[in-house]
C-alpha cells in the first residue's frame, strides 16, 4: 500500500483536488437549453406516439461550481446567474425547491379546474389550503406551511388574513395556527411598520372528481410554467377530444382558475428545448410572445409559434 501511495501520490492528489472543487457550490447557478416532458404518457396509458404528443417545456439548470461556472462562460447558449436573483430573504435551495412543488402542485389544481369547467363537467372542492410560498421577513413562518387559523378565527382565504392584519396596530401581534408536516402548531408574528407579516401565500385545492385523474411527476420537477400544456392534457382526456391531430405540440405558460395564460421565465431556454426535440408547434402566451418570435428568428429556427391568451384560445385553435 505505501509502495502504491509513493508511487502514485501526485495523482491521487489531483483525484482530490478535482472531487473538492466540483462539490464546492458556489452562488450561482447556470440556465441553459432545455426539453420537453410528454404529457400525454402520464395522462393516457394508451398513448400511441404516432398520434402524435402534447409536451410541457423545461429549462436545464446546474448548480454553480467551478466546472458549471467555466462550461457557463465557454458555451454562448449557457448563461450564469446568481442565486440570489430566485431568493426571497435569503431562501436555502430547500425552500426554493419546496416553493416549486407547491406552485407546481397549484398549476395542476388550476388546470384541473379549468379543463373540467371549459368541458361542463361539475367537479366539487372537498378542501382548500393557504399555503405560505414565501417569507420576507424574521417570523418563524416557513414554506410550506398552511395556515390554519389568525387569533382564533378560520382564514378562508389571504383576504381574511390581510384584513385582520389592517385592523391592528404596527407592533400588535397576531397568533397563527399552521400546519406543518402535518402537524398543528401556534406561532406568534408581529406587524411591521408597512402593515404586513411578511409571508406571501398561494390558494391549493383538492377535489372530487366525478372519474380517476393521475397525473405524475418527478421530485426534481416544480414550478407554475405547466399550467396551460396540463389543462389541454386534461381537457383532452376526459372529453376525449383529439387536440393532437398527428402533431408534436408543446406549450408553456401559466394558468389562473379563470383560464388566463400568464408569463414564464426562460422562454429563450424553452423554444431551444422545444426545436431540439422536434416540436411542430409551440404554444406561449401574449407576454412571452415578442421575445419568442425574436429567437426563432435569429436562430433561424424551424417550429410554428402561436400565441394564446386564454385556455379557451389555444382549444379552438387546435380543434379547428
Amino acid at each position: 500500500m505505501k509502495k502504491f501511495l509513493k508511487e502514485n501520490l501526485k495523482q491521487i492528489i489531483i483525484i482530490l483536488l478535482l472531487i473538492i472543487v466540483v462539490n464546492i457550490e458556489l452562488p450561482y447557478y447556470i440556465e441553459a437549453p432545455g426539453g420537453t416532458i410528454n404529457l400525454t404518457q402520464r395522462i393516457n396509458e394508451d398513448y400511441n406516439k404516432e398520434d402524435g404528443s402534447l409536451n410541457m417545456l423545461y429549462v436545464t439548470g446546474y448548480r454553480g461550481n467551478v466546472v458549471t461556472l467555466l462550461l457557463g462562460w465557454v458555451f454562448d447558449t449557457w448563461d450564469i446567474q446568481k442565486i440570489s436573483d430566485q431568493q426571497v430573504s435569503n431562501e436555502t435551495q430547500t425552500e426554493i425547491h419546496t416553493r416549486n412543488k407547491v406552485m407546481l402542485d397549484n398549476s395542476i389544481q388550476n388546470a384541473t379546474f379549468v379543463a373540467y369547467n371549459y368541458a361542463n363537467i361539475p367537479i366539487n372542492i372537498k378542501n382548500k389550503k393557504n399555503i405560505v410560498i414565501a417569507t420576507t421577513k424574521e417570523n418563524s413562518i416557513e414554506i410550506g406551511d398552511i395556515i390554519i387559523s389568525a387569533d382564533n378565527k378560520e382564514i378562508e382565504s389571504i383576504t381574511d388574513l390581510k384584513e385582520l392584519v389592517s385592523a391592528k396596530n404596527v407592533g400588535d401581534t397576531i397568533n397563527l395556527l399552521i400546519e406543518r408536516n402535518s402537524k398543528e402548531k401556534n406561532i406568534n408574528v408581529t406587524i411591521s411598520e408597512d402593515k404586513i407579516i411578511g409571508i406571501a401565500t398561494i390558494t391549493n385545492y383538492d377535489y372530487e372528481l366525478p372519474n380517476d385523474l393521475d397525473i405524475n411527476f418527478k421530485s426534481s420537477e416544480g414550478g407554475s410554467s405547466g399550467g396551460l400544456v396540463l389543462a389541454l392534457g386534461i381537457y383532452s382526456e376526459i372529453t376525449n377530444t383529439d387536440i393532437l391531430k398527428g402533431r408534436n405540440i408543446a406549450g408553456t405558460g401559466t394558468i389562473d382558475i379563470e383560464g388566463n395564460i400568464g408569463q414564464i421565465d426562460g422562454i429563450k431556454y424553452k423554444i431551444a428545448g422545444a426545436v431540439k426535440d422536434k416540436m411542430d408547434l409551440v404554444l406561449v402566451s401574449p407576454y412571452n410572445y415578442e421575445e419568442a418570435k425574436k429567437v426563432i428568428k435569429e436562430n433561424n429556427y424551424d417550429i410554428e409559434l402561436v400565441k394564446v391568451k386564454t385556455f379557451k384560445e389555444a382549444i379552438e385553435y387546435l380543434t379547428k
